[in-house]
């Protein structure tokens, strides 16, 4: 029989390489997890804390039973293994389980009826089962690994495997965000995932075969006699809870304070992630450093707390300072700069506060010097109140303290936190209780408390701020500048304004102008509630909107009530607080139009109302003869994001028309108008809806709907048959639009805004009005407006460029069109 050695010194980087890729593989699967549950309990915020908070919770609950049970264990290296390979094992758990919760998921919605706590509550608690045994597993890794190092070695070798598993827990968020989503897909990349899981499993098993079990620990020793009168384990348990409560809390508002002037793309989030996780690897590391060397652990941890309080309270203002006051970061930088951008704003700001923060955690690791607990144990406990406080924290921050108090004061108050558990280290057994230590903290606290917070929106001399609403799901606020209020989420993104009135009623106007009978309808979101005014002016019976932001909600009614059209007390209006797709899961609503609003295909998510699936389960909800409008800005679209959309919607509705909303070629807006059943346009119903908006005129016997209608999908579907199709698990639009976006803001691509537009709609005309099948029951009168429309967008176009080919235009839009200018 082969003799087996003891691992040594040299022999346990194989250990502490296995769980690097561990961190890499676990990271990995919670993106996965996040984004999978995130599809079926929607995007929004509640949604995600519920997920995020099962998440940490797991891991608490496998902390505290592996811990216990690896002091009983012989073996704990093989444990290890066997703990890989149950959660590889495990992972796949939630294929099936997400597919029941599909099934499932309406009849829960009319269970919780209106009650969105306990809707929130049942998500937590599916999240939480679907999680359970893949997150308990996890929580029991580092456990039973410090089982293994030895009560000896726990504080070294403890702190350098903390180190590295972080390490590759940052590797993995940068391989997922940039390669291996866009290469490989969700589904595939979720593969690797756990099959990297099991291979480090296989592996930790076999490396056991060759050692020797560990001397045993299982017996805790004597506490050391000359520290135990002023430290107790206690101290510990608590800075273990709160240094992973008031970390999350304050990575998830220094995610919040990037979204006010960052693309918000995958690409973005991922990068401000890999320098938190990194930030705190290097923690780990300096936590590693500190653990060998003869200072008083009270003395390091008044210090870390101590900078803790005075770096986490000044990142609003050096945030402030390094954007210029909220400015939009890298506006017209290539692509790689911008993302070069990105990473030095992130290291900036957060960088040495996070690593600040991540000393301290693995730092406490050193106190089993004093009280010599069984390590797996004594880690066990560690895992499960860290982990307890980090499922704590992000919920505390997003529905308390942005909710009552704001960003900026927020991050005060996680900065105070600190300052708290500062306050009870020193008090706690009189340790190091020092009048000049009191002093020092109480000014690190008060100052961070009267510092003045900056401005939360960015506004121009001549721009007045009317209202602002800050929460977890972002900062809206609602804006006047001379003759014209706009509402804004994060500061760049529009959401509408009072002077777009007529754009916006045109995308109600235009699909309910279609359907001959419009009686039940939908809005995936709302933004100003302009366009979902617009619709009661037609004959419907009910009008729902659904909306992610719940802040849009009250800003619009406060505001734009004027030009909402008795939105907000209409006996037929249901203003729905969700998720577009969530909503579309949970009911069991047939409706007769559904129309979703202008998403900015390079933020993160909305790639998702852009999929095949979404389209597929929109259509599912469409009654017999329903149509559903989807409106696209063209002015954030390149020509290779427009196809693939287009190539995706057209694959579920094969009857698929182009329209505008406007004759605009600096922010065109158009509908892709999709209908469940091979209809033609009729005449009839155009005139009958029509007498509904225009009820006022005399004359209603011409629509003139051609002005607004571009062309059928045969005149481009040979363009878009090789476009990649996008869905759920191959997120194209969410991954090319926002390369496409800043390349485009950069010069060094093109939006589909004036010449490409026109090409466009040039290209949408190749099938002509008299041989597109669509209009065969349309008058000839009508469709000559069909051209019409066209003209008048050239000569919009060539009013200031070419002024005589313009008015050349203008004489023979009167000649077709005596009536129209």
């Amino acid at each position: 029989m082969e003799k087996k050695v003891i691992l040594n010194s040299l022999s346990h980087r194989p250990i502490g390489l296995l769980f690097f890729f561990s961190g890499m593989a676990g990271l990995v699967m919670q993106v996965v997890w996040m984004y999978k549950l995130g599809l079926v309990f929607g995007n929004a915020s509640y949604a995600a804390a519920a997920t995020l908070a099962s998440f940490f919770l797991g891991l608490a609950l496998g902390g505290k039973y592996w811990g216990s049970r690896s002091s009983k264990v012989i073996r704990p290296l093989r444990l290890y293994g066997l703990l890989e390979l149950g959660i590889a094992l495990s992972a796949l758990l939630l294929i099936p389980g997400l597919k029941f919760y599909e099934d499932i998921y309406s009849d829960v919605v009319l269970l919780a009826g209106d009650s969105r706590s306990l809707l929130t509550l049942i998500k937590f608690f599916f999240s939480l089962l679907v999680l359970f045994v893949p997150t308990v597993l996890m929580g029991g890794t580092f456990p039973v690994l410090s089982q293994f190092i030895g009560r000896t070695h726990l504080a070294s070798r403890g702190t350098l495997l903390y180190t590295l598993n972080t390490l590759g827990a940052a590797v993995g968020t940068f391989l997922a965000g940039f390669f291996l989503f866009i290469q490989l897909g969700v589904q595939n990349t979720y593969i690797v995932s756990i099959c990297l899981a099991g291979i480090i499993g296989i592996m930790a098993i076999i490396l056991d075969l060759y050692t020797e079990a560990p001397p045993s620990t299982n017996q805790p020793s004597q506490a050391n006699p000359k520290t135990t009168s002023v430290l107790s384990i206690t101290q510990f348990h608590i800075i273990a809870f709160g240094s992973g409560m008031l970390a999350l809390a304050a990575e998830t508002a220094w995610i919040k304070m990037f979204t006010q002037v960052l693309q918000n793309s995958v690409y973005s989030f991922s990068i401000v992630l890999v320098v938190f996780l990194l930030s705190l690897a290097i923690g780990g590391a300096f936590a590693h450093y500190l653990v060998k060397r003869s200072f008083k652990i009270q003395n390091i941890i008044f210090f870390l707390l101590l900078f803790s309080i005075l770096l986490v309270g000044s990142t609003p203002w050096v945030f402030d300072f390094m954007t210029n006051g909220l400015s939009y970061v890298g506006m017209t930088a290539a692509w790689t700069d911008y993302l070069i951008s990105i990473f030095f704003l992130s290291l900036g700001v957060i960088g040495i506060p996070a690593i600040v923060l991540g000393t301290l955690f693995p730092y406490l690791i050193k106190s089993n010097s004093i009280f010599n607990l069984v390590p797996g144990t004594f880690i066990g406990r560690m895992v499960f109140l860290n982990s307890l406080g980090s499922a704590v924290g992000p919920i505390l921050l997003g529905f308390v303290l942005i909710e009552v108090v704001g960003v900026w004061v927020s991050i005060k108050v996680i900065a105070i936190g600190y300052g708290v558990l500062l306050f009870y280290f020193l008090k706690s057994s009189g340790i190091g209780y020092s009048s000049r230590k009191i002093t020092v903290s109480a000014f690190a606290t008060v100052a961070v408390l009267f510092f003045s917070s900056p401005q939360v929106v960015r506004l121009s001399d001549s721009e007045q701020l009317l209202g602002v609403w800050q929460s977890v799901d972002g900062i809206v606020s609602v804006v006047k500048s001379d003759n014209n209020i706009d509402m804004r989420l994060n500061n760049t993104y529009i959401l509408g304004d009072a002077q777009s009135t007529l754009v916006e009623q045109m995308q109600a106007n235009i699909p309910l102008l279609i359907h001959p009978e419009p009686e039940q309808v939908l809005f995936l979101g709302m933004g100003t509630g302009i366009t979902a005014g617009a619709a009661l002016n037609h004959d419907v019976k009910h009008v729902d909107v659904a909306e992610i932001v719940a802040d849009v909600i009250p800003a619009s009614k406060n505001f734009f009530s004027a030009w909402t059209n008795d939105l907000y007390t209409d006996h037929r209006v249901k203003i729905i607080h969700d998720d577009a797709r969530n909503h579309l899961l949970g009911t069991k609503e047939k409706y007769d139009v559904i129309i979703g609003d202008l998403f900015s295909p390079w933020h993160s998510g909305t790639g998702s109302l852009y999929t095949l699936e979404h389209f597929q389960m929109v259509r599912s909800k469409l009654d017999s003869g329903g149509l559903f409008a989807q409106w696209l800005p063209l002015y954030q679209l390149t020509q290779e994001s427009f196809e693939s959309i287009v190539a995706t919607f057209s694959k579920v509705f094969p009857t698929t028309t182009f329209w505008r909303a406007d004759f605009s070629s600096e922010k065109p807006s158009i509908a892709l108008i999709g209908q469940r059943t091979n209809t033609r346009l009729r005449n009839e119903v155009l005139l009958k809806n029509i007498e509904n908006v225009l009820s006022d005129e005399k004359n209603t016997s011409l629509h003139m709907a051609g002005l607004f209608y571009l062309g059928n999908i045969e005149a481009i579907r040979s363009t878009i048959e090789n476009a990649p199709i996008n869905t759920d698990d191959k997120r194209t639009i969410e991954f090319i639009a926002p390369v496409a976006t800043q390349q485009a803001n950069a010069g060094k691509a093109t939006f589909l805004t004036g010449p490409m537009q026109a090409q466009l709609y040039h290209n949408l005309r190749k099938v002509l009005p008299n041989k597109d099948p669509y209009l065969v029951n349309m008058p000839a009168q009508e469709l000559s407006y069909i051209e019409v429309g066209h003209l008048y967008f050239n000569y919009l176009l060539l009013q200031n460029e070419d002024v005589e080919k313009a008015d050349s235009i203008l004489m023979e839009i009167r000649t077709l069109a005596p009536d129209f200018l």
